[in-house]
C-alpha cells in the first residue's frame, strides 16, 4: 500500500475545509485547525462529520479530524498547509513558526500578500520558520472554487516552489484522477496572479450588477491579464505565469462563477449597497478588498500604471459611483 502522509490544515473555511477532503479522500489522516475565535466548523465537523457553517451538504471524510489546538494540530506531521484569509497569515505564522517540526512541508493555500510589509506569503513563512524549513516552502494556486473541489469535480493548479522535493510530496498527498498540480518555479507569478485575480473579480461582479454583456467582461479580462503581467515581471516574476492556471484560470472561475465572494461583492455594490453592506451580503470575507489596497501600492512602489485595478480601488475603497467609474474606464480602453 502507499505510504500515508500526515497532514494539517489551519484554517477551516471554505476553502481549507476543501482541502481537508481532497486529502482525507487519498487515503491521508489531516487534522483540521480553525482560528480559536471561530470554534464552530470544528464543532459541526466532530459531530457530524459536515462543516455546516462554510461547506454545507457535504458529508467529510473520516480521514478528517477536528483539532482546536494548533499545537497538537500540527504536531508529528508531513506537511501543514496555511490556509486563512491572507489578513491573518502573518499572526497564523508567527504562532505556528514556534512549534513547526524540522522536516515538514509548509504550504501556502491563502492567496494574498501581507498587508503591512507588501511581502509574499511564501516569503513571510520562509522569514518566520525554523532555518532547515526555510527550503520546504510550497505555493498552490490556481481555479479551484471549493465546493467543486470537494465534490470531486476536475481541477488543475499551479504548485509552485524552488525545491522540487516538496513539491513531489505535494503533489502526493493531493493528485487524483479528478486533481492535477502542475509544477512551476515561478512563485512571485503565482503569488501575484491568484493573489490579485481577487481585485478583478470584483470589477466583473460591478459588469454584472450593471448588466453588462460578456463582450465588456472579456474585453477587461484581458486588461487584467495585461496589468498583473507587467507587475509579475517587475518584481522578477515571469510574466507569462499570468497565463497559466494560477492567473487566466483562476481569474475566469472566480471572476465568472457566480458563487464567488468577491464576485458577488462587487455585484451587490453595483446595485446601490455600500461597502460594509456588501459584506454582510456575502457573509463570508472578501479577501479582493485588501487585495485592492495592496495592489495600489505595489503598483505605485514599482511604478506600473494599473487603471482598471485604479478603477476597483476607487469604487470599493473610495466608494465612489460604480456606474459612473465603469463608464469613465471604458471611454479609455486601449
Amino acid at each position: 500500500m502507499p505510504k500515508k502522509i500526515s497532514v494539517a490544515v489551519l484554517g477551516a473555511g471554505n476553502m481549507g475545509t476543501a482541502i481537508a477532503q481532497v486529502v482525507a479522500k487519498n487515503g491521508h489522516p489531516v487534522k483540521l485547525w480553525n482560528y480559536e475565535g471561530d470554534p464552530e466548523p470544528l464543532a459541526q465537523i466532530a459531530a457530524a462529520q459536515e462543516n455546516k457553517k462554510y461547506l454545507a451538504g457535504i458529508v467529510l471524510s473520516p480521514n478528517i479530524h477536528p483539532e482546536p489546538n494548533l499545537e497538537a494540530a500540527v504536531q508529528a506531521t508531513q506537511v501543514v498547509i496555511f490556509c486563512v484569509p491572507s489578513n491573518f497569515m502573518a499572526a497564523l505564522i508567527e504562532r505556528a513558526a514556534q512549534i513547526l517540526p524540522c522536516g515538514v512541508v509548509c504550504v501556502d493555500a491563502s492567496k494574498g500578500l501581507d498587508e503591512k510589509s507588501l511581502f509574499l506569503v511564501p516569503d513571510i513563512i520562509a522569514e518566520k520558520i525554523p532555518e532547515c524549513l526555510s527550503k520546504s516552502v510550497v505555493s498552490i494556486s490556481g481555479p479551484a472554487i471549493a465546493r467543486d473541489m470537494a465534490e470531486g469535480k476536475f481541477t488543475a493548479m499551479n504548485v509552485a516552489s524552488k525545491d522540487a522535493k516538496s513539491i513531489k510530496i505535494v503533489r502526493k498527498i493531493f493528485e487524483s484522477a479528478n486533481l492535477k498540480l502542475v509544477p512551476t518555479k515561478d512563485v512571485v507569478g503565482v503569488e501575484l496572479a491568484g493573489s490579485f485575480k481577487n481585485v478583478y473579480a470584483i470589477a466583473m461582479g460591478i459588469c454584472d450588477g450593471l448588466e453588462y454583456p460578456m463582450n465588456t467582461k472579456a474585453a477587461l479580462l484581458v486588461t487584467a491579464l495585461k496589468e498583473v503581467s507587467i507587475l509579475i515581471k517587475k518584481m522578477g516574476g515571469k510574466s507569462a505565469t499570468v497565463y497559466n492556471l494560477a492567473g487566466l484560470g483562476d481569474l475566469a472561475a472566480t471572476g465568472l462563477c457566480t458563487i464567488s465572494r468577491n464576485r458577488r461583492f462587487g455585484e451587490f455594490l453595483a446595485k446601490g449597497s455600500k461597502r460594509d453592506q456588501a459584506i454582510a451580503q456575502v457573509g463570508q470575507t472578501v479577501e479582493g478588498i485588501g487585495a485592492c489596497r495592496v495592489l495600489k501600492m505595489l503598483a505605485e512602489k514599482h511604478h506600473v500604471k494599473m487603471p482598471f485595478a485604479d478603477f476597483v480601488y476607487e469604487v470599493v475603497l473610495e466608494e465612489k459611483p460604480a456606474s459612473e467609474m465603469l463608464k469613465k474606464l471604458l471611454l479609455s480602453y486601449k
